[in-house]
């Protein structure tokens, strides 16, 4: 090419480029403000979200989900060439890197053409307020090919979630705009830091996302997942706050680690740990690695994505719901929401740059993670136990985690070894389920099936959980096995909950075995007029053995109707007469008649708002069972004269009003029912 149409050439790609960083707005441009001057709201969040999808060619915004109380889950992806087509082929390949059987040789081919993908989660805690603010600057930056992001792109597909927990994040921000005043207040006592309960950290339901990844109660924690099993990142980044006292948080983190870890994921996190570090020190910024923050329990936004073979790690910024806008500490300084927003705003640059910097061998091992699963290690087999819903909802668990399960389809033979706890056994009935470990998410299955997970010899202290079984947790006998037939086991289809078209077969009457399960639907049927009877002792029926406790439902009238509005049709086993070959017939007058009981809760200030949350969450999400939710602060005799049962959290109940105790005692004197959880039974007692 002559040089003069070379040079033509240089200056038109260099005009067209300043253009399109010119066409792309800043978030100034779009909220009104400058990030750092104020908090940014959740619709906020989104409106420049859009702004910069609709602005620039290497940025879409992808709706994953919806929050309790509606707020919108997404996710901005940005990437050089983000056509559809070119995205779903190496989304395609890159999850092909996940198969434990592909050939090194595979490996390095897409490896070599392949982006690497990268994870960053903002606003997990709603009242770390900072992380998302950073969330927008990132995305502007990755947008407008701004400093320190030059080739970045041509590397990485970068997926950032803004702000993983709106209703959280929207609940701190109101607050704080009606508690502050026209300028920010740095002194620590004032009322604009201290957020009342039950704070922004958590979400609708009071549940702590950062715990839930293991578990996934949560609507925000099954959309991600769900979003997960699409992109496979190779990096996750979880960004957090801390006390406003302390400096900056980066990896490795500090022991213990969970011993399933390969080498891989340890050297990895000291790799990005330098190049952060090499930021930091040269702003002379605080920072420290290797304490507090470490990686054993499975169910962090660092840990769980490690279990699935991306380098898992937590960013802490000094600050949190305490700082506000500014907040002096105690050494003199002032710390700015700007100054925290700018600190993980350069951690997650430096992580970019890093993961650019060596993408192909950051692929080359991520396939090692999966290709190097020990084909040693046992598989687990699940047998379901008297209620069977025990089991499915524990392969549910796991099958939204993205983890297959097998389900046995004749009965059959294998010499295990049996959790603690459970007998052993060689005969295996059908419906037992297999869990096996060589599979894409083995290492996360062994973490949350093995019976425990032990602590490194002189380990006295860990960050959090130590102890998540999740057979035990559920109620379900397990094994460890080795290999089984494979014509035996089929896999299980994706858990859909049960639809019913019509009632169930009409007979003298209906039995349901007592269960989680059922206990939703018998009261919402007995509130609807429908008759239940909780049979005290074990009796055969149709040739079914079953405990004491079962709930039978006499066919009268109408009552085939209630069972299908009250939601107990997929639950109930028709019987044809009342009389038992074994144990007492079904209208035995030693039968229990059932009631639905008026139910209040206990919440406010003393009382733990994650423990509130989670009876809030128990009753009303998944037992579909009315309370009402009673204020600590002003309950007394009165207000609980109407209730049968009254639910205590955890927390200092002594604490919430003067009387409290006093007023409980007596309602307890008169007949009520009181069911305290944690500390609070302790005060009880």
């Amino acid at each position: 090419m002559p040089s003069g149409c070379r040079l033509a050439l240089i200056i038109l790609l260099a005009t067209v480029t300043g253009a399109r960083a010119q066409s792309v707005p800043s978030p100034g441009e779009i909220l009104g403000y400058e990030l750092g001057d104020r908090f940014t709201d959740a619709s906020a969040v989104v409106r420049y979200a859009e702004a910069l999808a609709a602005a620039s060619n290497q940025v879409d915004l992808v709706r994953y989900g919806e929050t309790a109380e509606g707020r919108p889950l997404s996710l901005l992806v940005i990437a050089r060439n983000r056509g559809p087509e070119r995205v779903d082929r190496v989304l395609q390949a890159n999850a092909r890197l996940t198969d434990p059987e592909l050939n090194s040789a595979d490996a390095s081919a897409i490896a070599r053409e392949n982006p690497a993908i990268v994870w960053f989660t903002y606003g997990v805690h709603g009242d770390e307020s900072a992380s998302t603010e950073a969330a927008l600057w990132t995305a502007y930056d990755l947008a407008a090919g701004g400093e320190g992001t030059a080739d970045v792109l041509d590397s990485l597909i970068v997926v950032i979630d803004p702000n993983a927990n709106p209703d959280g994040r929207d609940r701190y921000v109101q607050w704080y705009a009606g508690a502050s005043g026209r300028r920010p207040n740095p002194e620590a006592a004032s009322r604009e830091h201290r957020q009342p309960w039950p704070g922004g950290r958590y979400n609708h339901y009071l549940f702590d996302l950062n715990r839930d990844w293991t578990w996934a109660t949560q609507a925000e924690t099954r959309a991600r997942l769900e979003a997960w099993r699409r992109w496979n990142p190779q990096v996750h980044v979880d960004f957090h706050e801390m006390g406003y006292t302390s400096s900056y948080f980066f990896f490795p983190a500090a022991e213990p680690l969970n011993p399933i870890y390969p080498d891989y994921t340890v050297r990895w996190a000291e790799y990005f740990g330098r190049a952060n570090a090499a930021e930091f020190d040269r702003r002379r910024w605080l920072y420290y690695t290797g304490e507090t923050f470490d990686m054993f329990y499975p169910g962090f936004g660092d840990s769980w994505p490690s279990l699935v073979g991306a380098i898992g790690m937590t960013y802490e910024q000094a600050g949190s719901g305490a700082a506000g806008l500014v907040v002096k500490r105690p050494d003199g300084t002032e710390l700015t929401l700007e100054d925290r927003a700018m600190h993980h705003r350069v951690a997650g640059l430096a992580t970019l740059r890093a993961a650019a910097a060596r993408k192909t061998e950051l692929l080359t091992e991520f396939a090692g993670f999966h290709r190097g699963l020990d084909r040693e290690q046992p598989d687990v087999l699940l047998v379901p136990g008297p209620d069977p819903s025990a089991a499915s909802d524990l392969v549910a668990s796991l099958q939204i985690q993205g983890i297959r399960v097998e389900r046995a389809d004749r009965p059959f033979r294998s010499s295990t070894n049996p959790h603690p706890g459970f007998a052993e056994r060689t005969e295996f009935p059908v419906g037992t389920y297999r869990v096996r470990f060589r599979q894409p998410r083995g290492r996360l299955a062994a973490t949350l099936l093995q019976p425990e997970t032990l602590l490194e010899a002189g380990v006295t202290a860990t960050y959090d959980i130590t102890a998540w079984s999740l057979p035990y947790a559920y109620g379900v006998e397990a094994h460890s096995t080795g290999p089984v037939g494979d014509g035996e086991f089929e896999p299980v289809p994706m858990y859909q909950e049960a639809t019913v078209s019509g009632p169930p077969q009409l007979s003298y009457g209906w039995l349901v075995l007592p269960s989680f399960k059922a206990a939703g639907p018998v009261m919402r049927y007995v509130a609807g007029g429908g008759r239940a009877f909780a049979l005290r002792g074990a009796f055969e029926q149709d040739g079914v053995s079953w405990p004491a406790g079962t709930v039978f439902m006499p066919a009268d009238d109408g009552a085939a109707d209630g069972l299908v509005s009250a939601g107990l049709s997929p639950l109930v086993h028709s019987v044809g007469s009342g009389s038992t070959p074994r144990g007492h017939d079904l209208g035995t007058g030693s039968s229990i008649t059932l009631r639905a009981p008026r139910i209040g809760v206990l919440m406010g200030p003393g009382l733990s708002a994650s423990s509130a949350g989670s009876v809030w969450f128990l009753l009303e999400a998944m037992a579909e069972i009315p309370f009402d939710a009673l204020d600590a602060s002003s309950t007394g005799l009165a207000v609980l004269e109407p209730y049968d049962v009254l639910v205590v959290p955890s927390g200092s109940p002594r604490r919430t009003s003067e009387g409290l105790e006093t007023d409980l005692r007596e309602w307890v004197e008169r007949g009520g029912t009181l069911v305290t959880l944690g500390s609070s039974t302790r005060w009880a007692a």
